[in-house]
């Protein structure tokens, strides 16, 4: 199996301002809450958290386009927030981006802006409050989406579909996008929602973890067996017809298969801290090197780098180039 090389990594690293990658799916705005605990309630056996202090930052889509911000690459972005402080707060996060269009998400009016609130307590998340709309779009909404991406098509090196399930990645829109890539050969990354797992024929490569990909397949997969992973990865492409399949196993790595092929990588991890955020990190890694040139499996290596460095860090995070030297 090919290994890590830093002059090699540096090629890479080195293209990453010169490829423009589209995100499209679910954005949110994931909201952090951190307090300490001193007391438990009178009312209720739970804890009493003093906020101490609170954050926002980009989450689902957002995150991914967090990730390839953090690397250098040139992005784009489609999809939808609501009309409310929360979509504010989120667009106004993503003009740090730079992003490559001034006007980069559709407002909904009828529709909220996606938002995950965790409350963090001794380092520890405490609970999780979600608000969200999981309607699927309209017509209307989405022609306007692949007006927009039609009209940045030739720009773009590769797409990342980051489907949350949260109603703007619909089986309508996959599939008109699938084909526009297609005839552009423009490679399609997919971390998917295991409930439109069906929908990503033809794409380029998948991303699942192995619970999603049991899932899929109908059956529990032995995340202690490689070869199970390598036959559940190989049914999963014959289904979908896609080139690559790529495993994440947490702890036990990653598994990148083909048809012929597949590779099974030890994780990096010294130590798992919290896996938020990890998925939207290998993808974002595993596409930026791809399109700056890399080999797949150079890009599984990279992504397994970045996403041995983020589970040992709380909350969604990401990794700078020079981190994913060795």
């Amino acid at each position: 199996m090919i290994k890590l090389n830093n002059e090699k990594t540096k090629e890479i690293i080195n293209k990453f301002s010169k490829i423009n990658i589209l995100v499209i799916g679910d954005f949110m705005l994931d909201e952090y809450i951190f307090g300490s605990v001193e007391r438990i309630s009178p009312e209720a056996p739970v804890p009493i958290i003093e906020e101490n202090s609170r954050k926002h930052i980009p989450g689902g889509a957002g995150n991914v386009l967090c990730n390839l911000k953090s690397i250098g690459v040139n992005i784009y972005c489609s999809g939808i927030i609501g009309k409310d402080n929360e979509g504010q707060i989120l667009k106004q996060k993503m003009f740090d981006f730079n992003l490559k269009e001034k006007e980069f998400l559709l407002i909904e009016t009828d529709r909220p802006t996606t938002r995950k609130t965790r409350i963090i307590a001794i380092h520890q998340q405490v609970c999780r409050l979600d608000r969200e709309d999981k309607t699927p779009i309209d017509k209307i909404l989405l022609e306007k989406i692949l007006s927009k991406v039609q009209s940045i098509i030739d720009n773009i090196d590769g797409i990342i579909i980051s489907d949350y399930d949260k109603g703007v990645v619909i089986p309508e829109l996959i599939q008109k996008i699938v084909d526009l890539a297609n005839n552009k050969n423009i490679p399609i990354f997919v971390d998917p929602q295991v409930t439109h797992f069906s929908y990503y024929k033809n794409v380029f490569i998948v991303t699942p973890n192995h619970h999603e990909a049991g899932r899929f397949l109908n059956r529990k997969l032995n995340n202690n067996d490689d070869n199970d992973i390598e036959q559940a990865g190989k049914e999963i492409l014959e289904k979908l017809n896609c080139e690559y399949v790529l495993i994440t196993r947490g702890e036990k790595g990653m598994s990148l298969i083909r048809k012929d092929h597949a590779i099974h990588i030890p994780t990096m991890a010294k130590e798992v801290f919290d896996v938020t955020g990890a998925g939207d990190t290998v993808i974002s890694i595993l596409a930026a090197s791809y399109c700056s040139g890399a080999e797949i499996e150079y890009a599984t290596l990279l992504s397994n780098q970045a996403a041995g460095i983020v589970v040992g860090r709380l909350g969604a995070s990401t990794v700078k180039p020079e981190e994913l030297l060795i």
